[in-house]
């Protein structure tokens, strides 16, 4: 046996359903172990509980078709207090599992912190991927990564935000070179309190613009930067739901500021009753709203409406 073979990952030699039986075990494992070491409460959140019970019955009975029977990603939130001088702050550090985390795919790793700003934070975004390249795969490594990150969070505050303008990529500096993107999302219907309240957390901390329309049908629309928008629809896509897809994506370049149709990112439930957030779609208040935002051909988009 050569050097290369004796070399050769492990998981090349399994078929797909072992590979993810071993991803889905250690994924299991290290939720376990972190959240004995993350205990406080406030400290781990776990954003679809249920996901860990698929898990489980997908390991007791796992399946020829893997995908079929694991539709959710392991997706949880780490918070913690960082020090600043005489200043503390909560530090979220997102992490995002796909099912075959850690052996063939990364996690994701995203990092919201009011001490940080945009500019910082794109930074840290950039050299959490590059960290994570390090890592050893065949084990889980969230960790060491959030290990890493309480380090370098305390040095990066403390560095001044104009050190990063040079290389950031600032909208402003490159303003014809970005990629930038309007996403219109349909869902069979969007009622979950925790669904809504995650839609527009994710939308502001993504700094995207644009709306959501609760009930049934479920609309959704966001633009900004490309990266974003991606970013968004992946944290969105992998919670639970009946149906959701992308109805129609509007990709530009440049200009991001003067191009965006929205200002913030709001609920509008379109609806004659304010008070009743179940209520009927009122198509005429929706289709006003539409046209004021140069939106109007998506009624034919969404509904098949001329």
């Amino acid at each position: 046996m050569t050097d290369t073979q004796q070399q050769a990952p492990q998981h090349e030699q399994l078929d797909e359903q072992d590979l993810y039986v071993q991803c889905i075990s250690k994924q299991l494992e290290e939720v376990d172990m972190l959240s004995s070491i993350y205990c406080t409460p406030g400290e781990m959140h776990i954003f679809d509980a249920s996901v860990i019970g698929d898990f489980n019955d997908f390991l007791n009975m796992p399946t020829a078709v893997p995908t079929i029977a694991l539709k959710a990603h392991l997706d949880y939130t780490i918070t913690l207090t960082v020090a600043h001088g005489q200043r503390k702050d909560k530090m979220d550090i997102r992490i995002e599992l796909p099912h075959l985390y850690p052996l063939l795919e990364n996690a994701i790793v995203t990092v919201f912190s009011a001490l940080l700003g945009k500019t910082k934070e794109l930074y840290l975004k950039r050299e959490i991927e590059k960290y994570i390249e390090t890592m050893d795969k065949t084990e889980c490594y969230v960790f060491q990564v959030v290990s890493w990150l309480q380090d370098e969070l305390i040095a990066l505050i403390a560095r001044d935000a104009s050190e990063f303008e040079e290389n950031d990529g600032l909208v402003e500096e490159n303003e014809n070179e970005i990629e930038c993107e309007r996403l219109w999302i349909y869902s069979h219907h969007i009622k979950s309190k925790k669904k809504r309240q995650e839609i527009q957390r994710e939308a502001r901390n993504l700094d995207l613009t644009g709306f959501s329309r609760p009930g049934k049908p479920g609309i959704i629309c966001v633009e900004g930067l490309r990266e974003h928008t991606q970013d968004f629809w992946r944290i969105i896509k992998a919670m639970r739901w009946q149906h959701i897809t992308i109805c129609k994506s509007e990709p530009w370049q440049g200009k991001l500021q003067k191009r965006r149709r929205f200002e913030g990112f709001k609920e509008q439930l379109f609806c004659d009753n304010l008070d009743n957030e179940d209520g009927v779609m009122n198509m005429g208040l929706f289709i006003k709203f539409l046209e004021t935002h140069k939106s109007g051909y998506m009624k034919k988009e969404l509904f098949g409406l001329d």
